[in-house]
């Protein structure tokens, strides 16, 4: 009976400690986490800012036929790069030939009915001159000869048209470009003003880069523009594989109008790209440095990771902590620059936050602002 007393005193100590032991695990756990604040307020930071943009060829030329024929044969590649003056196509000459060998034999017969008239006015001026002829036979002699010459103009014009016509049938690259697939192919007759266009070329040395921004970018960029006095803007191109092409480029354009429908300005940078690495139409980005823009500014230490992305916890004025998803951008030392889901005036946790459930009540022991 004693050993029995003995056993149920020891289960009833055991008992008591055990309820003051989750006693104190709950009193622990019930205790508000002591945190340190920070007032959020905005701040000037010099922010690398990237558009989507797209090359476009600094000088696309259509090639077009300026003569009626039978295309006779293409000298280039399609695809290739060509240098300007190079032959890239040739309309049947034989025509134009004639025509320039009748032109001039016009020519010659026009300039020889010129002899005549000046040795005929030459003649009856002499016999007027002696009284031999009258007023109204040197008249007509010398509207004859007034008349000639200006056939004889006639005639140089039409020679030289037909010159220029031969001449038109060797189609030369206007520039040194890609020139792209031939829309027309030999044997086909080509008349201008109907299927003329024989194929395009590009000029991608210098290459254009056009993007657009919004009024609020283009204020920050023309104030960088006065403050560096006008110079030159350069920019970062990124490619579609992330790596920056070497050359930089600059700023060489801003449209002087307001996009109605998206509120946007166009821009255009140009680039050296004297290898054709970069060919128009691609899809790239453009970087532009030294840009500042009003930007939150935190330790990095307040920053959270949860299974929905990086957060930090917001405490209002009733102390209760909500947890705030945050876009985040570069790093400053231990600081970091904070783009997106804080708002101006709103505390937020950066010491102690280990310890914060969210919609729990927490213990502020300090409270600052941004530096």
């Amino acid at each position: 009976m004693r050993i029995k007393e003995l056993f149920i005193g020891v289960v009833f100590i055991f008992i008591i400690s055990g309820c003051k032991d989750d006693s104190a695990v709950k009193d622990k756990e019930s205790r508000p986490a002591v945190v340190s604040l920070m007032t959020l307020k905005k701040q000037p930071v010099e922010l690398p800012v990237e558009f989507t943009a797209m090359s476009v060829a600094s000088r696309p030329v259509q090639i077009r036929a300026r003569v009626e024929g039978y295309l006779h044969s293409r000298h280039y590649r399609e695809g290739s790069f060509v240098s300007a003056g190079q032959t890239l196509f040739t309309i049947d000459q034989k025509p134009f030939r004639l025509a320039v060998a009748s032109a001039e034999a016009a020519l010659d017969s026009e300039i020889g009915k010129k002899e005549n008239t000046e040795q005929n006015l030459k003649r009856v001026r002499n016999l007027y001159e002696q009284k031999a002829s009258g007023q109204q036979d040197l008249d007509a002699a010398i509207t004859a000869n007034r008349s000639q010459g200006a056939l004889v103009n006639q005639a140089k014009v039409a020679s030289e048209q037909a010159k220029l016509n031969l001449n038109y049938t060797t189609i030369t690259a206007p520039i040194s470009g890609w020139a792209d697939k031939v829309t027309q192919y030999e044997g086909s007759y080509i008349v201008p003003t109907q299927n003329g266009l024989l194929t395009t070329m590009y000029q991608t040395d210098p290459l254009y880069i056009d993007f657009s921004v919004n009024a609020s970018t283009m204020e920050t960029i023309k104030n960088l523009k006065n403050h560096r006095n006008n110079e030159e803007i350069l920019v970062d191109v990124i490619l579609s594989d992330g790596s920056i092409y070497p050359n930089k480029g600059k700023i060489s354009f801003i449209s002087p109008t307001v996009d109605s429908v998206t509120g946007t300005r166009m821009l255009r940078a140009q680039i050296v790209n004297p290898k054709g690495e970069l060919a128009p139409g691609e899809f790239m980005k453009i970087r532009i440095r030294g840009l500042k823009q009003e930007r939150f500014i935190i330790p990095d230490k307040a920053l959270m990771q949860g299974p929905k992305g990086t957060f930090v916890y917001v405490v209002g004025a009733d102390k209760i902590a909500e947890s705030r998803l945050v876009k985040v951008g570069s790093w400053i030392n231990h600081d970091v620059v904070i783009l997106e889901g804080l708002k101006e005036g709103e505390k937020i946790v950066y010491e102690g936050n280990a310890r914060v459930d969210a919609g729990k009540i927490v213990k502020i022991v300090t409270n600052q602002s941004t530096k």
